[in-house]
């Protein structure tokens, strides 16, 4: 990679349908240098790097997966916590958003849960999603201070904002659905999912704003770049079935170029060493659970009616087009022999 070029590297998960909302299984991928290898249709959330592990919540399993560059390497249950969308790890204890129970968990991996936050509300009420650590301060993302389970469905523009989970002062308002944060050179960045844009602030300043193509959802950067995730929207008439990373120009704010991802929703992108990811496109079963136990199978098939479905409406559409051409040549044949 030449200097000052785009990363070529990553890791994505991709969320799919859950409960009510969603789309088809989700899952894990592997970018390298133009391959994209799906590593498992498991519907998943929360990725990080830590001491050369990558977590990530594989959330049809309610369970934390490690991977290192020989394999996957660990999986911990996390029956306490319900709908995770971010894993953090701190001094030994890994941190869950657990959004279902509007909490933030930590939990040590031989004894559980050991500490909870409680927002106010019941159960998805603020719908807390993403970390970031800012001076050893661990802040969250939040759609707003709801009080009923999914308020925000109602109408959440304005309302969201970034917390400092050690004080509770909101360090960030008045955002739309955020996802995200990140405090980069002295400026927070977040995905302003709702609006399909980027919200760039340096404490004080007047907010700045990046539309981009899609819903805003996962975001990592280098030097020169900022790697955003622009999913599809779910809420189409026929949603489409990928998604793709916008790569950014941090000085400019242009988009560069956008990396296709075989999902329709992205959650989280994170950059990796080309060595981990060419063994992960090199050896893809390495980095698999069994896939002969029946329960992954069960997951991985939970909505390939929903993928027929989808494919089935575009079927129906080219059909009903091409019966409006058809009606329309009749037409045309009627009024010249009448005429």
């Amino acid at each position: 990679m030449s200097e000052g070029a785009p990363h070529r590297s990553f890791l994505v998960t991709c969320v799919g349908a859950y409960d009510d909302s969603g789309l088809g299984t989700g899952g894990f991928v592997c970018l390298h240098e133009g391959s994209a290898v799906v590593l498992d249709k498991i519907d998943s959330t929360g990725l990080c790097a830590h001491r050369g592990v990558i977590y990530r919540f594989a959330r049809g399993l309610r369970a934390i997966l490690g991977y290192s560059v020989d394999g996957l390497c660990s999986m911990l249950k996390i029956p306490d916590a319900r709908d995770v969308h971010d894993i953090a790890v701190r001094d030994g204890q890994f941190v869950c958003a657990s959004t279902g129970t509007n909490e933030v968990l930590w939990i040590n991996p031989l004894k559980g849960v050991v500490r909870r936050w409680q927002a106010e509300g019941e159960r998805d009420a603020w719908h807390l999603n993403c970390f970031c650590e800012v001076d050893g301060r661990l802040h969250i993302s939040a759609f707003g201070r709801f009080t009923t389970h999914r308020g925000w469905l109602e109408q959440c523009g304005g309302t969201g904002f970034v917390l400092d989970l050690e004080n509770g002062r909101e360090v960030l308002s008045g955002l739309n659905g955020p996802h995200n944060p990140r405090f980069i050179d002295g400026e927070w960045i977040v995905c302003d999912s709702h609006a399909g844009a980027l919200v760039l602030q340096r404490p004080g300043d007047t907010a700045r704003r990046v539309a981009l193509g899609g819903f805003t959802r996962g975001l990592d950067h280098d030097a020169r770049h900022l790697y955003v995730g622009e999913s599809a929207n779910r809420k189409a008439p026929i949603p489409a079935d990928h998604s793709a990373i916008a790569v950014i120009d941090r000085q400019t704010h242009e988009v560069l170029e956008r990396i296709p991802v075989p999902f329709p929703e992205i959650y989280e992108v994170l950059k990796i060493e080309p060595e981990l990811a060419a063994a992960m496109v090199a050896d893809p079963a390495k980095f698999q659970l069994d896939q002969s136990s029946e329960r992954l199978a069960a997951l991985e098939n939970q909505v390939a009616l929903g993928w027929r479905e989808i494919h089935g409406l575009k079927r129906r559409l080219a059909d009903l087009r091409r019966w409006e051409q058809c009606r329309a040549g009749l037409l045309t044949i009627k009024r010249r022999l009448v005429g």
